[in-house]
């Protein structure tokens, strides 16, 4: 069963594969609760509003002239007759394709000089991720169709990560023939708050959702995989952690009896940054975001730092001392 979070995802994905206006009447309650959401996240854009005329709220097949009686609005529909008026066959919605293309170059840490191309309608070169062109089409066959443009055009852009939702119908496993990476929107990126995350290529698909579903407090304040954290003084719900970050504070918790140096932390992570606080730094475009600013107050709050030996640990009950400082180095 899909979560909120991957319903979410399904219905972006599907709005930016149509790439023009959907009318809310059509959508299931799965989908307007999703819709409540992205609306949230300011990832939708409303269509024209029209008050002359509307889908048919009991059929939704026929469009008729709205009046007024004394029931109060009503369409005029051309097989049924007269019937009440549902606002939401007036409302129209398509995914704001500037806000995707944002969210994902903010997913992938893509530089800002890094400029968006567009390529073809509806296929953008979005930036460079690990050295390599990012490209975003709304459906495969898109890329298939104008694959000489974007591989071997004027700008060579061979073994490219190539991003579009998932195919409705049926697909291939390899449509673009090992000439590019496909990933797909939804398996590759989940909601993180409400930006997008870059899921880790390399895990299962099965283990991705629960790294966002699974908030509940196991560890401490720390959800069972470690994937977020509760903070008593942090009015924002849970904080939302990086893969990486998880990795750190299963670590430092696996430590929690006795505080170690940073190497033998990070290798405990399995990670390759020489300080801990490395992965919590915030860039200058990313400042006041909730998304970013909630695991530098977690890693703020319960890490502390022995200033003369380097070592580090967590501090679960808010302990202080004058060996310990609040992490910053």
């Amino acid at each position: 069963m899909d979560t909120p979070n991957q319903q979410a995802m399904s219905l972006a994905a599907l709005l930016f594969t149509r790439g023009s206006l959907s009318c809310e009447f059509t959508f299931s309650a799965k989908q307007r609760a999703s819709l409540d959401f992205l609306q949230q996240a300011k990832a939708v854009l409303p269509g024209p509003t029209n008050s002359r005329d509307a889908l048919c709220s009991f059929c939704g097949l026929h469009r008729g002239p709205v009046f007024r009686n004394d029931d109060g609005l009503m369409v005029q529909c051309p097989d049924c007759g007269p019937f009440k008026l549902d606002p939401s066959s007036q409302r129209t919605w398509r995914l704001d394709d500037e806000w995707l293309i944002r969210k994902l170059r903010g997913a992938m840490n893509i530089a800002p000089h890094n400029s968006t191309t567009l390529i073809a309608d509806g296929v953008w070169d979005i930036g460079r991720y690990k050295k390599r062109p990012v490209v975003l089409g709304r459906r495969i066959d898109l890329i298939e169709r104008h694959g000489l443009r974007i591989f071997n055009g004027p700008e060579v852009r061979k073994q490219s990560w190539v991003i579009t939702p998932r195919p409705l119908g049926k697909s291939i496993p390899d449509p673009l023939a090992g000439i590019a990476t496909w990933w797909q929107l939804q398996d590759q990126f989940a909601w993180h708050g409400v930006a997008l995350r870059l899921l880790d290529p390399f895990a299962s698909e099965m283990s991705q959702p629960e790294l966002l579903t699974s908030t509940a407090a196991v560890y401490g304040p720390f959800s069972e995989n470690f994937a977020c954290v509760h903070l008593d003084d942090w009015p924002h719900g849970p904080i939302m952690l990086t893969p990486s970050q998880a990795k750190l504070f299963e670590a430092l918790w696996k430590h929690r009896q006795q505080a170690q140096s940073a190497e033998v932390i990070m290798m405990a992570a399995g990670l390759d940054s020489d300080r801990p606080v490395d992965l919590f730094k915030i860039k200058a475009a990313n400042r006041g975001d909730l998304v970013y600013e909630g695991p530098l107050q977690a890693y703020e709050k319960l890490v502390v730092r022995q200033r003369r030996l380097g070592l580090y640990k967590l501090s679960l009950s808010g302990e202080t001392d004058s060996s310990k400082l609040v992490v910053g180095y």
